[in-house]
């Protein structure tokens, strides 16, 4: 990336699963490249907004921007800095490799479609520090056959577990107030749920096809 250029769209290398090295050439004021991390971070934000397979995520980046690793399909892992307390709508959607996720305890909510369709996650480590888990943040992570939600977390979005058609189990903590619509969609191998005392709405079509 040139050191002339001051915007870059989000999902600006989508589909670009090849993709191994990303460089800021040296006297960008925009963006750069610290510590050789594979990556492009926004200066003034300290926001990682677009990563490639080979991206080591730097421990001064405080959030992962919207689409930031979209489609990077031969990401197979990535470790997420206790730096970050944020992540981006789509940050990680369509991340077919990827197998196991630990969110730091720095975040406080996992982002709009923040794993939508990592097809292949198994394990997912979600800290005491989230409140909310958005929209479609985990819709169709079809390898995920459980997922323990803390007793932080008060609100589950939208679809955010629709289609995970191998969750076998689930369990909704007392802290829960609020379940979205279609949260659980398509979980076709679920057999049993518990709903606690502490939710007062549930959206339409939460357990639907």
């Amino acid at each position: 990336i040139p050191n002339s250029v001051t915007s870059i769209g989000d999902r600006a290398f989508s589909y670009c699963p090849s993709l191994t090295s990303m460089v800021v050439e040296p006297g960008n004021t925009t963006f750069d490249s610290r510590e050789n991390c594979n990556a492009i971070i926004e200066k003034a934000t300290n926001t990682l907004i677009a990563g490639c397979q080979k991206t080591v995520i730097p421990n001064t980046v405080t959030s992962i921007g919207g689409g930031a690793f979209a489609d990077c399909t031969s990401l197979a892992s990535i470790t997420i800095p206790e730096s970050v307390k944020s992540t981006g709508y789509y940050a990680f959607e369509g991340c077919t490799s990827l197998t196991s996720i630990t969110v730091p305890n720095s975040v406080t909510s996992i982002g709009e479609g923040a794993f939508d369709h990592c097809s292949s996650l198994t394990s997912i480590t979600i800290p005491n520090s989230v409140t909310s888990i958005e929209y479609y943040a985990f819709a169709d992570c079809s390898s995920l056959t459980s997922i323990t939600i803390p007793n932080s977390v008060t609100s589950i979005g939208i679809g955010a577990f629709a289609d995970c058609s191998s969750l076998t189990s689930i369990t909704i903590p007392n802290s829960v107030a609020s379940i979205g619509e279609g949260a659980f969609a398509g979980c076709t191998s679920l057999t049993s749920v518990t709903i606690p005392n502490s939710v007062m709405s549930i959206g339409r079509n939460v357990f639907g096809l």
